[in-house]
């Protein structure tokens, strides 16, 4: 048997009262090269172990078959292999196994060792197979964007207009965004710049403004029609053309092509959303099993109810056929035996336990569908287009996602003013609220600590202010250093410990709010919280070109 590469971490589960347990360890320590075996009691055990190392195999002895679909649900798709020791000979056993999830079963006895050893080679070769392959299609995927990006920016577009709107000049890269050949660009020569705007007046576009007053504009978003119809959006850059006399000649405009920027940007933003889901997970399973445990509880409960009713419901049926039958005596003996099981079972508790078990199981129920729902919210991708949305609705659904991670440790105060509506897209502006939470209450636990017994403090704000709404999140926590000030917006710029967090997540909620017209500044001490303050405009800026 060959040797493995050096650290294979493995974890093996074994309950109180199992059994095979010392065999199996051994088989594993022979395996070869440097193997860290971790013995736990039970999944959530392994889970936790997981989220700290990454695991090569998980061997269960024993464990339940519901137990062992959760594990490996928590596991996830790309965790690693799961195998199980089973009872001797035992085929029903391992069925079920392999139906919660199980990617091979080894039988317990004599041949135990051999088998167990075979069977975690092979699942543990293949575990780290596939874990580098995902690591080089991850790579190359990097690559290649990067490598998009870079053609992107190398083929901006220039053109060259006369003060009435012609072109005098367009190069290659202008041709083939606009929609003519690419290699003869000069074809655009001698069109009006008016033929990719139509049904905008031309002083109300950028280029107009830009000929009429000789304003300069930066890097605005609009769209333009092509030769062939349809419509692409693009980045303008447009500024006067002066002659030497210093009077204005024209305009000079440089674009590019955003389709492409445009779907990046959405993965980007979906990405980063899916990585604060995946830090909530365990909050929001958390907040879900609690009011899941006691609609259990009350459904146990209403049970025994019912049959209670049931023998008090049978005194009555008794009473009502002696009724029918007019035998007075029978039913004066029925209707002693209604009190008296009445009396036995206290109907009137029972009625109204039951009521308050079903009323109950409702707030429960109706609790989990909103979270599920507000989970569902937050991790929709924005459909692209801009819509009239409540802000305080956008930070209370993601607030109570953000909640059930921070509950425990963290007060979450929200005072919300009265606002009007915005013109915005509310999915990235719920990744803004997201993140900016999420950052508070890491910067909270980087203070306090996990076992101090402190509660930190995060406050959410919402005020009309200036034709726009303005949002405040504030923290008790760690703050931050005033060297550090100047560069917590910058891309992959973080404080953190390496693996915690990307240097993404203000970032992309600085450029989510640039692109709503909006602002985002902090004001923060190191050591005495932060808070951090986002403008936003009611109406969305200029994206005429």
């Amino acid at each position: 048997m060959s040797s493995l590469p050096p650290v294979v971490r493995i974890a093996v589960i074994a309950p109180p009262g199992g059994f095979a347990a010392r065999p199996s360890i051994d088989a594993l320590r022979r395996l070869g090269g440097e193997v860290e075996i971790d013995v736990v009691r039970d999944s959530d055990a392994c889970l936790v172990l997981g989220g700290r190392t990454a695991l090569d195999l998980v061997v269960a002895l024993r464990v339940p078959p519901p137990a062992l679909a959760s594990l490996r649900k928590g596991l996830g798709p790309d965790g690693p292999p799961l195998v199980v020791v089973t009872a001797p000979d035992d085929d029903a056993e391992a069925l079920a196994a392999f139906r919660a999830g199980a990617c091979d079963c080894v039988s317990a006895g004599a041949d135990q060792a051999e088998a167990l050893s075979v069977v975690a080679l092979e699942q543990i070769r293949r575990h780290r197979q596939q874990r580098e392959r995902a690591w080089l299609a991850k790579r190359i995927g990097e690559l290649q964007r990067y490598n998009e990006n870079i053609i992107q920016n190398l083929n901006s577009a220039v053109i060259v207009v006369d003060p009435d709107g012609t072109v005098s000049y367009a190069n290659p890269a202008a041709g083939a965004i606009l929609g003519g050949p690419a290699d003869a660009a000069v074809e655009l020569e001698g069109r009006s710049v008016w033929d990719w705007f139509p049904g905008q007046r031309a002083h109300d576009t950028r280029i107009g403004r830009t000929l009429d007053h000789g304003l300069r504009c930066q890097s605005a978003e609009t769209q333009i029609t092509r030769l062939d119809g349809t419509r692409v959006p693009i980045g303008i850059s447009c500024a006067p053309l002066l002659g030497d006399d210093g009077a204005q000649q024209g305009a000079v405009a440089t674009f590019q092509d955003l389709s492409e920027i445009g779907q990046l940007r959405e993965q980007v933003l979906q990405s980063e959303k899916m990585a604060s889901i995946g830090q909530l997970a365990a909050g929001v399973a958390h907040e879900i099993n609690n009011p899941t445990g006691f609609i259990h509880a009350n459904l146990y409960q209403m049970t025994e109810y019912i049959v209670d009713l049931q023998s008090v419901w049978s005194r009555v049926r008794d009473l009502s056929k002696a009724v029918e039958a007019r035998d007075w005596q029978a039913a004066s003996a029925a209707s002693r035996a209604l009190t008296a099981t009445s009396e036995e079972v206290d109907v009137e508790f029972l009625l109204s336990d039951l009521g308050k078990a079903v009323r109950e199981s409702q707030e429960g129920s109706e609790r989990i569908r909103h979270i599920v729902q507000d989970l569902r919210d937050f991790a929709r991708q924005d459909t692209g287009e801009r819509t009239a949305a409540d802000l305080n609705q956008c930070v209370d659904s993601t607030a109570s996602i953000a909640w059930t991670m921070m509950k425990h440790s963290v007060v979450l105060s929200k005072e919300y003013g009265e606002i009007p509506d915005l013109s915005c897209f509310p999915m990235q502006l719920k990744q803004v609220v997201m993140n900016l939470l999420v950052n508070a209450y890491q910067a909270i636990e980087q203070k306090y600590g996990d076992d101090s017994g402190q509660v930190g403090h995060i406050v959410v704000r919402t005020q009309a202010i200036d034709d726009g709404v303005a949002l405040e999140i504030e923290d008790d926590g760690i703050g931050i250093r005033e060297e550090h000030r100047s560069r917590i917006f910058d891309p992959f710029f973080t404080t953190k410990q390496v693996g915690a967090g990307t240097g993404l997540g203000l970032s992309t909620s600085y450029n989510i709010v640039r692109r709503h017209g909006g602002t985002m500044t902090v004001d923060s001490q190191a050591g005495e919280g932060a808070t951090f303050c986002v403008w936003l405009p009611c109406e969305p800026p200029e994206q005429s070109p």
